[in-house]
């Protein structure tokens, strides 16, 4: 979530000249589907493969042991044949073999794209998982795929559904995100059983998903649910792979078994068929990583096709069949098709069950790194630890490839072409740093948010005193404390030193898309005089009462050394915490939850309580065992209270897994109600133990009433908000009035038997993983007066300041221009900047996503529209004209080709920004934008250069 500082000095993604190539008109999309007959059953027989972009092997040991093939194996197979389909879907794998691949097979492979023979659909760089990731890295992995696909391939590359076959689970912010790309449909495989039994009972296994509360029809989309799984029907795979049987036509043969495979074929149809609300079935043949003998699975195919019109007594209630190659966007068309035809309604659905910064694309390494993260094996965890050790490696060498580009580019700006070659302390919050293990240093704070910030800034450094000095040359107080714990651990196994004090500093008003430079010289003598704390006082014991600052401060009890009360925003609440740990059966694991019980209290606080208290920030130390710490920091000029926990290594020596949490207790009476965000967004209503569109039975009392928590989590009643704000995806839950609670780490002894073959337990710096993580809690009243911000506006301000916290860089040369930003005026506070960046280089453009950060009524003032002039933002750009794009960035908006729905109506007023037609009526000249509630715009900004 730290990316964001790659914000502003971009370098554009280049992915190699396209392929030129001289073709007839293409002939694809939807009118490159076959025919469909509307008074028989239709059947879509959609041949794909899932390419995992790593999971039990790394992404190269899958590519390069079996993609690779697959792909190769396919492309040759379809040329044989014009009537046969096939979908590619991850893009990540699909750019590598491109590269490997002479101009003959591409110019082969973009026929076949543009014949629909080989579509593309999701366009993502890969299958991103829907409850760990952030909603801007989703939008970024997709920009990634959707731009490699439109500059290679063109308008036929561009994707219309989404297929989402394989997370594990499904957030109303990724329906919003696909809707938003233009899409007109999403298929996926995994819904909760009791759902799925409801919708097969209701016919309603495809749906009209409004994927937003806040944007209208532009978030509509089918949504349709799979049978059974996405692999191919029992006795129907015909891969190398496969131990299914061939089928055999010869009579002769003491094997034949043709007739009895489409006899059966059709009574799997029949079976199929009531559930489903229209004459189309979608039947996928495919699995993991199938389809590397193509010739082998598609003859087979051709012959069950055929074998349809060859026999008798294959129908299906009294209908023929028609059974087709097709792809999971000719099935949307044909759905929709239908409807018109009949007059049909699919049931609409506001929300299934709903799961649910900055990654600037300063660099296509970094970029396709980020990509694969969002994977659904990646960010989950759900992958073998040596996968996992894979991605690491992949990231940290693609950061260190991006701050190498971004220190070329900030050089030339800040310090007269001279290389500054600047570094980054990644390891800076175990105390490793060694930019900072000197005397004297520059450091250069970068803040990618569009508008001024103010921000504490922690550096580990060595004890002594330090005269630190900004960027006019007035030096700036401090605090020196002590770190959380001792990391001389790392060392140990990486001989790195450890740093045995934390600086912490306030750089004031560090300029939005900017920065500002700050020295630090550590004093030898007293003839300098320094502007340090001098009111630090450390008390030992569980007697403290009380710590923080005039209006916002924590009380403690006494007696056990817990958290008492907060009082901040004019309220004071009565919050107790803790920490506790669920003893885990042996079925739980990477993917499943199955805690053995109700959580159990982890002990109390034994140990020493410490405080270090200054004017900067007060805080306590509380130490639960010699592996659960925690620092609770008050700051004179924040609105909420840090929770600074380590977690680990995990004592297991008793025999069981434990799955350790933290719980807020509070005196609200938020009675069975709760909200948790969607990927970072919109945020979601949640009741327990209730689902809203089926009957939830409370078979699993703290499992199924565990949500993803990716920004904040939020109980209140009718006078008082209480939200806890993460810094990274957690799951979480109220399971009782006034309770929240948060999964922090977990160490498991047995595998749950879901696939990746091995227990959870990790491993790091040669002993079991320890975590550090924060919590921010902030609180308020429910209603306020004219003129105050809600606590939604309150919690987003946060979230956004704490997920784009300010990079610190380390200058090697002295920074001569002490103090930039790139923006004219800070941005309004309810928009934020969520994409700039080089676009096409040799045309001068510029990508550009505007946000509205407010949903409608969060806010009287800040949920109101705004406008923001374009021409008025950036200092280095003088913009001529703004063409608007969906939200992928691949397709103009005046290009919309998204399938409409007579069963949803249109909300929005033509004048609303939410209106295509009033979008679309907007010139190209015209610079001022208006942003509804939640909407994200996007442009290419086409600079004077090229005008």
């Amino acid at each position: 979530m730290k990316l964001g500082w790659l914000l502003l000095l971009v370098v554009a993604v280049v992915y190699g000249k396209p392929v030129e190539v001289e073709e007839d008109e293409p002939v694809c999309g939807y009118d490159a589907c076959h025919p469909i007959d509307h008074d028989k059953l239709n059947v879509h027989v959609v041949p794909h493969s899932h390419d995992d972009v790593g999971w039990l092997k790394t992404v190269d040991q899958y590519f390069y042991q079996q993609v690779q093939y697959i792909i190769t194996s396919v492309v040759s197979a379809l040329l044989e044949n014009p009537d046969r389909r096939f979908i590619q879907v991850e893009t990540a794998y699909f750019y590598m073999w491109w590269k490997l691949q002479n101009d003959y097979m591409k110019t082969k492979v973009k026929q076949l794209i543009n014949e629909g023979r080989l579509e593309i659909i999701n366009g993502a760089w890969s299958m991103n998982d829907e409850a760990a990731v952030h909603y801007q890295s989703t939008i970024d992995q997709y920009t990634l795929g959707l731009k490699f696909l439109q500059d290679n391939f063109g308008k036929c590359a561009r994707p219309r559904v989404g297929w989402q076959i394989d997370p594990f689970g499904h957030s109303r912010e990724q329906a919003s995100l696909l809707s938003q790309m233009g899409m007109d449909a999403v298929f996926f495989a995994r819904v909760d059983y009791r759902d799925k039994e409801k919708r097969l009972k209701e016919k309603s296994m495809d749906m009209l998903w409004t994927g937003s509360a806040n944007l209208g029809s532009d978030s509509n989309i089918l949504a349709s649910v799979l049978y059974k799984h996405y692999s191919a029907p029992n006795n129907y795979c015909f891969d190398i792979t496969c131990s299914d049987l061939p089928i055999i036509v010869d009579p002769d043969s003491p094997e034949y078994n043709y007739k009895t495979k489409v006899y059966n074929f059709a009574q799997m149809l029949r079976d199929i068929y009531p559930h489903y609300p229209t004459n189309h079935l979608l039947i996928p043949f495919g699995d993991d990583f199938k389809w590397e003998a193509a010739h082998n699975y598609f003859i087979n195919l051709d012959l069950l096709i055929e074998g349809f019109k060859k026999f008798n007594d294959t129908t299906v209630d009294g209908k023929e069949v028609n059974i087709i190659y097709s792809t999971p966007s000719c099935y949307a068309k044909a759905v929709r098709d239908y409807l018109e035809t009949k007059n049909v309604e699919l049931k609409a659905t506001k929300q299934i069950t709903a799961a649910g910064r900055k990654n600037y694309n300063v660099n296509l390494p970094l970029s396709q790194a980020m990509g694969v993260m969002q994977h659904h094996d990646a960010i989950t965890g759900t992958e073998k630890m040596a996968v996992e050790k894979d991605y690491h490696r992949m990231l940290v060498k693609a950061m260190n490839t991006a701050i190498s580009d971004f220190s070329s580019t900030l050089s030339t700006i800040a310090s007269s072409f001279i290389d500054l070659n600047l570094s980054s302390c990644l390891l800076a919050n175990v105390s490793i740093c060694e930019q900072s293990d000197k005397d004297e240093f520059q450091v250069i704070i970068y803040n990618s948010l569009p508008r001024d910030t103010s921000h504490y800034i922690y550096i580990p450094v060595n004890d002594g005193v330090w005269n630190i000095t900004g960027p006019s040359d007035v030096q700036v107080a401090y605090q020196l404390l002590d770190p959380i714990i001792n990391f001389g651990y790392i060392h140990n196994a990486t001989l790195q030193k450890v740093l045995d004090k934390v600086l912490v500093f306030r750089a004031e008003d560090v300029p939005g898309i900017g920065y500002k430079t700050y020295t630090f010289q550590r004093i030898h003598s007293e003839s300098i005089p320094v502007k340090v704390d001098p009111t630090k006082k450390t008390y030992t014991g569980n007697n403290i009462e009380k710590i923080g600052f005039e209006d916002r401060y924590i009380n403690f009890d006494t007696d056990t050394g817990l958290l008492k009360s907060i009082t901040l925003n004019g309220v004071t609440l009565a919050v107790s915490q803790d920490f506790f740990y669920y003893n885990s059966k042996t079925t739980s694991g990477a993917y499943i939850f199955t805690p053995n019980g109700e959580a159990l209290k982890l002990g109390n606080v034994t140990n020493t309580v410490l405080v270090n208290d200054g004017d900067l920030v007060r805080e306590v130390k509380q130490v639960w065992n010699d592996w659960v710490t925690q620092i609770i920091r008050v700051y004179k000029e924040e609105d909420f209270v840090e929770f600074d926990w380590v977690i680990g290594p995990i004592d297991t020596t008793d025999g069981f897994g434990k799955e350790v949490i933290t719980r807020y207790t509070t005196e609200l009476d938020s009675k069975d109600e709760f909200y948790t965000d969607s990927n970072g967004r919109e945020m979601i209503y949640r009741k327990r133990d209730y689902r809203p569109t089926y009957n939830y039975t409370n078979n699993e009392p703290q499992a199924g009433n565990y949500y993803p928590v990716n920004t904040r989590i939020v109980i209140k009643d009718g006078e008082t908000e209480f939200a806890v704000l993460t810094d990274r995806s957690e799951g979480g839950s109220s399971l009782k009035s006034g309770e929240v609670e948060l999964m922090l780490s977990r160490s498991l002894l047995h595998d749950d038997a879901k696939g990746v073959g091995e227990n959870l337990k990790e491993e790091e710096y040669n002993q079991p993983l320890v975590v550090r993580g924060s919590h921010y809690i902030t609180l308020g009243k429910s209603s306020v007066g004219n003129g105050e911000k809600t606590m939604a506006a309150v919690e987003r301000e946060i979230v956004q300041r704490q997920l784009l916290q300010p990079w610190v860089f380390f200058p090697a040369e002295e920074v001569k221009n002490k103090e930039l930003t790139y923006i004219y005026t800070p941005l309004p506070p309810n928009v934020n900047l969520l994409t700039y960046q080089t676009w096409n280089v040799s045309e001068s453009t510029f990508l550009l996503r505007l946000e509205h950060m407010m949903e409608k009524d969060e806010d009287p003032v800040l949920s109101q529209e705004v406008t923001v002039d374009v021409g008025e933002i950036f200092k280095t750009l003088h913009v001529q004209k703004v063409k608007e794009y969906f939200l992928g960035a691949n397709t103009p908006l005046e290009e919309s080709t998204r399938l409409q729905w007579h069963q949803i109506d249109e909300t929005e007023s033509e004048s609303s920004p939410l209106s295509l037609k009033n979008r679309l009526a907007r010139d190209e000249t015209d610079l001022k934008i208006t942003l509804a509630p939640m909407q994200i715009r996007t442009f290419i900004l086409y600079n004077q250069d090229y005008c």
